[in-house]
């Protein structure tokens, strides 16, 4: 019996995987399965659904290394279950597509862990922590759904309008247009229970760092109007 199988749809990939099976044993098919495959796939750019099987976000981050160490597919995004499959898929990769299109923003699921460098040539949006060790580095802004613990270089295109965004800030230095230095968060976000937020960005070339409420928010938006 198959524990992975894999079903090929316009600009998409569904992978259904055997339910009660031992994860490692899954994992392994999976990488002969795509090894196998990598001729067909070639260099397509393709979303992905994982189907049948509950999976942890450390799971799923093993079941997209074995994929990209076993083929040439250029996974845009992980879509969501329990819709038509095809539909799906398209409006998925357009909705990406249109959005690389517009700001040639880059968008990264998970933590940045130690040694890892993640780079965009537009803003990069980054949905988890950037771990101390790992760098996130953006030709415009940097928007992290977690908390910075490494390094963030945003304005990489020399743009004074960039900033970072982050819910929570510990680094020691961070940078926009070269400017680095070592910024205070401060936000809420660390030691109490609200959770509010933190803009950095250029003021008379020096760098400053202020909790995002709502007027913070509409300034920066109005400075910069390719901001996703």
């Amino acid at each position: 019996m198959s524990l992975a199988t894999i079903k090929s749809y316009p600009s998409g990939i569904s992978l259904h995987l055997d339910k009660d099976a031992d994860f490692e044993d899954v994992i392994k098919e999976v990488e002969e399965k795509f090894e196998e495959s990598r001729k067909f796939f070639k260099n397509a750019k393709v979303a992905l659904s994982i189907e049948d099987r509950y999976i942890s976000d450390e799971e799923e981050k093993l079941i997209v290394q074995a994929i990209n160490n076993h083929s040439d597919v250029d996974l845009i995004c992980i879509v969501g279950r329990n819709e038509e499959t095809n539909r799906k898929f398209v409006k998925a990769l357009k909705r990406v597509e249109t959005m690389q299109d517009e700001n040639n923003a880059r968008f990264y699921k998970g933590d940045l862990l130690e040694g890892d460098i993640v780079e965009s040539e537009g803003s990069l949006v980054i949905f988890g922590d950037i771990k101390e060790g790992s760098a996130a580095v953006a030709k415009n802004n940097i928007i992290v759904f977690g908390s910075i613990y490494g390094q963030a270089y945003a304005g990489n295109g020399m743009d004074k309008n960039c900033f970072i965004f982050c819910f929570g800030l510990d680094a020691k230095a961070i940078s926009i247009c070269n400017v680095k230095q070592a910024v205070k968060s401060t936000s809420k976000a660390f030691g109490k229970k609200k959770f509010t937020g933190t803009f950095v960005y250029l003021e008379n070339d020096r760098l400053v760092a202020k909790q995002a409420s709502e007027d913070a928010i509409r300034e920066l938006m109005n400075r910069n109007a390719k901001t996703i």
